[in-house]
């Protein structure tokens, strides 16, 4: 699903097209989740990732070729200029580009997400606002399914995906209408297959 915001990609390929190349490697998903949570130099992520400034380089611009960054500031350092950046959206994939990527590429894209959310939890705790609402939800569901059960699980998660994007597009207009201040807020959907539990050894 493609995000409207963010300028209009400089390279020529379609949108989900270009985010599979983006998580085809490594280091170019370290440094947009960098992005996503903070802005930052190519210097900066270099220093953090622990890789060399000019691979890093490469790699954002990739990341802004491909319309995922934007720059946002410039500074002069010793002669020369430190750009800084930032994500302008989160993309997400539809079943149909979802199949196209191979095994190693839905792995980039899953750290990725993973990292975010696990980002946001630390972010959360640290600012005391995980638990600041009574009404918050936080729940982990360990299930034993079968296929068609599995399939309609799925579907339960798309169908909530939906219902969320609804509620933001709800209070968007209320919020136009009334002048009212939002605030943000993180919400995670994850369904996984798990590995069959370990069998305790008998005394």
């Amino acid at each position: 699903m493609q995000s409207k915001a963010g300028p209009k990609p400089k390279v020529d390929r379609g949108f989900d097209e270009q985010l599979i190349h983006v998580m085809s490697h490594r280091l170019r998903v370290q440094a947009l989740t960098v992005l996503s949570d903070r802005t930052a130099s190519p210097k900066e992520i270099a220093k953090q990732l622990g890789a060399r400034l000019s691979v890093v380089s490469h790699h954002v611009k990739e990341l802004l070729d491909a319309g995922l960054i934007e720059l946002v500031d410039e500074q002069p350092r010793r002669g020369t200029v430190e750009h800084f950046y930032r994500s302008i959206l989160r993309p997400l994939l539809g079943n149909e580009e979802w199949e196209k990527l191979s095994l190693e590429e839905r792995k980039q894209f899953s750290a990725w997400i993973v990292q975010l959310v696990m980002g946001d939890i630390a972010k959360a705790m640290d600012a005391g606002t995980f638990d600041a609402r009574m009404e918050r939800h936080a729940t982990r569901v360990p299930l034993y399914v079968d296929e068609k059960g599995w399939r309609e699980l799925v579907q339960v998660h798309a169908t909530a995906l939906d219902a969320e994007f609804q509620v933001q597009a709800a209070s968007a207009e209320r919020m136009a209408k009334s002048g009212e201040d939002g605030f943000h807020v993180s919400a995670s959907i994850l369904c996984m297959e798990m590995p069959a539990p370990q069998q305790r050894p008998r005394d």
